[in-house]
């Protein structure tokens, strides 16, 4: 006669009190991991911090300090960290037995952003970091009033966005713009660091218009310095215009 195989189950069977001690075992590790004091974060320490207090970061992060550094919810915490405006990333390293290390890295001011009468400084990626105090920047993009420019916000406005592509095209042609707004019909306006104005109109073809105001810029030589503005908003037909 053909014997049956046994299930795993049947198997199994003969560990059954060994696996019941096993599964006794963990999770008594795991509530002795929870409960026992010696686990508590006693030493708590901020690393990459600059411009952010260490303060700042520690009651941002609310880390309970009765409970062990095993049960932390260390994903909670690196969100309510990166939540402060100028906080780039966090991560969290626990250190047994009592020790929580936080590193941080933090965001770089990029331009200051005007809408009516709120001014803010903002990183690369238009993330809102603080109120503006000065003009303590060189970049300023002015945006139409009624933006929202709220701390810890990206700014993700179509022409905030463009204003940036604008700027980073300007700068690889060799241009310094330090001020790009828009006209009354929503074209692109920038003032480059030696006040000439550049009215590159809408947004298409950007590319091309940067080039063909680099050309003419090149072209004039000595020239430049009567140059009140260069009109390309129609590129097949660009205009200078002279002090």
């Amino acid at each position: 006669m053909r014997r049956r195989k046994r299930s795993v189950v049947a198997r199994l069977r003969p560990f059954r009190i060994a696996m019941a001690f096993a599964g006794s075992a963990i999770v008594a590790a795991a509530v002795f991991l929870a409960l026992w004091p010696g686990f508590w974060p006693h030493n708590v320490v901020v690393i990459g911090n600059r411009r952010v207090s260490t303060a700042e970061i520690l009651a941002a992060a609310r880390i309970a300090p009765h409970l062990s550094i095993w049960t932390q919810n260390t994903r909670v915490i690196t969100r309510r960290i990166e939540a402060i405006p100028y906080i780039g990333t966090a991560s969290i390293q626990r250190i047994p037995p009592a020790s929580i290390r936080v590193n941080v890295s933090e965001r770089a001011p990029f331009a200051l952003v005007s809408s009516g009468s709120v001014r803010v400084l903002v990183d690369r990626s238009l993330r809102v970091l603080v109120p503006a105090e000065g003009d303590e920047m060189p970049l300023v993009f002015v945006l139409r009033p009624g933006t929202s420019l709220a701390a810890g916000a990206f700014v993700t406005s179509e022409p905030a966005t463009e204003m940036r592509s604008a700027y980073d095209g300007m700068r690889q042609q060799g241009l310094e713009p330090v001020r790009l707004a828009l006209d009354r019909f929503g074209g692109l306006e920038v003032t480059l660091s030696n006040g000439i104005r550049i009215l590159a109109g809408p947004a298409t073809d950007l590319e091309k218009k940067i080039r063909l105001v680099t050309a003419i810029l090149a072209q004039v030589g000595d020239e430049r310095r009567r140059i009140a503005a260069v009109d390309v908003r129609a590129p097949a037909t660009p205009v200078l215009v002279y002090r």
